[in-house]
């Protein structure tokens, strides 16, 4: 279910190597400005053990603060049917790359992400389902 009582009917799959920061982040944007319908998870190519703490302190106070996934890192091989793949900084086959420009958490990296996650949002609810 999505906020307003709607059904998640597609979802985007961000992908990182770790997933402990960027696909995390990406996530969170994603669902902060989904069209209806979708949702956005993260996943991570070698997850780590945990969320990067320098995640979690970068959107302490904000609205992504509930936005973040704290559930422990994934493994992208665990996540089905995505209708739209993303890899940050990673390879991965049939996805959309992603190079950041900024690596380190940060607001700088923050904002980056932000402007590319919106406008994949305004594509994806342009599509026709």
């Amino acid at each position: 279910m999505v906020e307003g009582g709607g059904v998640v009917t597609r979802m985007v799959l961000f992908v990182c190597p770790n997933e402990a920061a960027k696909s995390r982040l990406a996530a969170a944007l994603f669902n902060r400005v989904a069209p209806e319908a979708w949702q956005a998870t993260s996943a991570g190519l070698h997850p780590q053990e945990a969320v990067s703490i320098a995640t979690v302190h970068l959107v302490a106070g904000t609205d992504l603060e509930i936005l973040l996934d704290r559930q422990p890192p994934r493994p992208a091989t665990s996540v089905r049917d995505a209708g739209t793949v993303v890899g940050l900084d990673c390879d991965l086959p049939d996805a959309v790359r992603w190079d950041l420009v900024h690596q380190q958490v940060g607001a700088a990296m923050l904002a980056e992400l932000r402007e590319r996650v919106e406008v994949l949002a305004r594509r994806v609810g342009d599509a026709p389902h």
